[in-house]
């Protein structure tokens, strides 16, 4: 993926998430693919946050669970 598309994923994303592209980029770790081993096997991918994610970030994440994790479809970011 070029740099220009993953900017634009990012930026998609960090919208979808409720928060700036920048807390994302600095607290939000790589997307993954969801394997399915969590149970979530609805969703094809997540994001987890880092421990160091200031409490403020966290509560503007929309559908973040207890491990700082989101679990999303792609499809849910066009939305």
């Amino acid at each position: 993926m070029s740099e220009d598309a993953v900017d634009k994923f990012q930026n998609k994303l960090a919208k979808w998430l409720g928060v700036l592209y920048d807390e994302l980029e600095e607290y939000g770790e790589d997307v993954e693919a969801n394997d399915g081993s969590n149970g979530k096997l609805r969703y094809g991918y997540f994001i987890q946050f880092s421990n160091a994610t200031p409490i403020e970030i966290l509560r503007k994440v929309n559908r973040i669970d207890k491990n700082r994790t989101v679990y999303f479809n792609l499809e849910e970011l066009d939305e």
